[in-house]
């Protein structure tokens, strides 16, 4: 692990920037103590982010840096910048799965819905011009077979099999019930939305739509309504922006240039207004403080301190 002395971030960082910085590490911190992810690892994976970052800046220059132009301008020194190039990171995959694409379709494409616009039950054949489920995996991909993409929905839960005939079971988004692949899908977003951010504070005429609404003097249950709220207004641009959006990858579908995707989100948040400090002991191990009140049920504990201080002790590798 890197031992060179560290610069106060007091000293050599912005307010605004720790202010902004601070408020999207510790969420982050929750959700790698959650993971038994130890502070040693997140920090290796820290390095990684920032050797990352520094090759992309140089990238968007039209430069391929060195070892030591991505040290220097990271403030890793140069043998830990090698290791890291040498055992990347990949990040969390950005497309959704094909299934989740397939439910989708199937629940906002005008020919997968009956009059009342409620998803039609799909034979798994039907003749050319007809819909069905061969169909619709055809529209999603071309690389998975119709049986393939079948038999993963109905892993899932999100369809049903009666004969030869399908039914979608879950028009609306599940959350995934495998925790890793939830933490995937949570990377993608956040890393997206992010990035989206970072490009509108980086450039003098903000590219990319990034706005939110902000509500304060609250009680729980109003903001709870307002969640509700948020749930009901996705759902009605959702069908329409998905068929504005599938056209236009039709419409390139031969263009020349079609290497490009794109993310559209929404999420809504509340809290209380003022969080204190989080009370810490300062007693023994033996009479260890208790959990705040207010902590969440169902968060789990990180693991002592230990197990990061071995971790810390261990040879560079």
């Amino acid at each position: 692990m890197d031992t060179s002395p560290t610069p106060s971030i007091d000293a050599s960082t912005d307010r605004a920037t720790r202010e902004a910085a601070m408020a999207i590490l510790e969420p982050l911190a929750g959700l790698l103590l959650s993971r038994q992810v130890s502070y040693a690892q997140a920090e290796d994976l820290l390095k990684a982010a920032f050797v990352q970052a520094g090759a992309r800046a140089f990238a968007a220059q039209g430069k391929v840096p060195t070892v030591s132009n991505l040290s220097v301008a990271s403030g890793i020194r140069r043998p830990e910048v090698k290791r890291l190039l040498q055992n990347t990171v990949r990040p969390a995959a950005q497309a959704p799965s094909v299934a989740a694409q397939a439910r989708l379709r199937w629940a906002t494409d005008d020919a997968f819905l009956d009059g009342a616009g409620q998803p039609r039950r799909l034979p798994r054949t039907a003749p050319e011009g007809e819909p069905s489920f061969a169909t619709l995996a055809a529209l999603v991909s071309t690389d998975m077979h119709p049986r393939a993409l079948l038999d993963e929905m109905l892993r899932i839960g999100a369809v049903d099999e009666d004969g030869d005939v399908v039914n979608l079971r879950q028009r609306d988004y599940q959350p995934p019930e495998s925790e890793d692949e939830l933490v995937r899908i949570a990377g993608a977003n956040v890393g997206d939305h992010l990035s989206a951010t970072l490009l509108n504070v980086l450039s003098q005429h903000p590219q990319l739509l990034e706005r939110a609404i902000h509500a304060d003097g609250l009680t729980q249950a109003s903001a709870r309504y307002g969640t509700d709220l948020a749930r009901q207004a996705w759902a009605e641009v959702l069908g329409g922006l998905r068929e504005k959006l599938q056209t236009l990858t039709e419409n390139d579908a031969t263009a020349e240039d079609n290497q490009w995707r794109m993310r559209i989100g929404v999420y809504a948040y509340y809290a209380p207004q003022h969080r204190p400090q989080p009370p810490v002991s300062a007693k023994p191990r033996s009479g260890s403080a208790k959990a705040p009140p207010d902590a969440p049920a169902d968060r789990r504990t990180p693991r002592t301190e230990s197990r990061a201080r071995r971790a810390r002790k261990q040879p560079p590798p």
